[in-house]
């Protein structure tokens, strides 16, 4: 679908969205049989939920309708997991099943793939000057981007059950063995490539731009990341500032939650690490999980600095 349809949708939903999903035209088509006044007490009725819902929704639909925003936004991980993992099946790291070790991390490389989909929305409504719109209306900032949030962690949550389903019944994986530390890490890490996402729009000219800045980051998490195999495979010099990019350390642990190893140091050829009980789990998982912290935190600075309600030149 081209571009333009995708910002008809974002123009069209905008006054839906500002007034918690409802239709736009309906108090100009009611108007005569309203008494002065009802159309602004009924949108004073509305609260914080409703307008989060009425973003959700549009959000919602905006990226389904984008065949580009889908084919990377949500088929992308499953279609490169089936080529990389399925020649996986008869291999072993860290003494479980190589191609369920390559699918969890795909499952954490769906978080990468919903920053794409972010910083395209966000970008798209800035230039269409939803954002600024929106911004002028009784719409709370925090339901904006709490509505787009909900929706991209939605298709993330279906993208988990698609390749968890995967991990297990094809690959012959386990269930999570610590779901919570799981759900935990998932969530943590999504909340960091969301704030970036609204961080780096501030760096992103225009939607036609959008892409030379989210590439960067695609390829970087993919491959020097521990996605698909090991960060011991990598050059020794490369190890040390891999294992400390944003993804590195939410792949480790949801290896972690999901096999009940302690992952990060495992290797091709080396032995098995031993299984943990869930206190250690989240023992092994806590210097990750603060590195993931400190990650979303400059995010959310960095956010705070670049963030535009408008284009620049708008």
């Amino acid at each position: 679908m081209s571009s333009a349809t995708d910002s008809s949708v974002i123009r069209g939903g905008a006054a839906g969205g500002a007034t918690g999903g409802t239709d736009a035209a309906g108090p100009t088509a009611r108007g005569a049989e309203e008494r002065p006044g009802a159309s602004a007490e009924r949108h004073r009725e509305l609260g914080w939920p409703q307008y989060a819902r009425g973003q959700f929704l549009l959000s919602w639909r905006v990226f389904w309708r984008n065949r580009r925003s889908t084919f990377i936004g949500f088929l992308l991980p499953v279609l490169l997991n089936l080529v990389v993992a399925a020649p996986l099946r008869d291999k072993e790291i860290g003494g479980v099943n190589a191609a369920a070790y390559s699918t969890v991390g795909f499952i954490g490389f769906a978080l990468v793939t919903s920053f794409i989909n972010l910083l395209n929305g966000v970008v798209a409504r800035r230039d269409d000057l939803v954002l600024k719109r929106l911004r002028g209306t009784e719409v709370p900032a925090t339901a904006i981007f709490a509505g787009q949030f909900g929706a991209a962690g939605a298709v993330v949550l279906l993208q988990v059950l698609l390749l968890g389903g995967l991990s297990v019944g094809w690959f012959g994986a386990p269930l999570p063995a610590d779901p919570l530390l799981f759900v935990v890490t998932l969530v943590a890490g999504y909340l960091l490539f969301a704030v970036l996402a609204v961080a780096l729009s501030g760096l992103t000219p225009s939607a036609e731009a959008a892409p030379m800045v989210a590439t960067p980051v695609l390829l970087v998490c993919m491959f020097a990341s521990g996605v698909v195999a090991p960060l011991s495979s990598m050059p020794q010099w490369l190890q040390g500032p891999a294992h400390n990019l944003p993804l590195a350390p939410v792949v480790e642990t949801l290896r972690t939650a999901w096999f009940g190893r302690p992952f990060g140091a495992e290797s091709w050829s080396g032995g098995a690490p031993a299984r943990i009980d869930l206190l250690h789990g989240w023992q092994h998982a806590a210097g990750s999980l603060l590195l993931v912290a400190a990650w979303t935190a400059g995010a959310a600075v960095l956010g705070r600095r670049l963030f535009r309600w408008e284009p620049r030149h708008g």
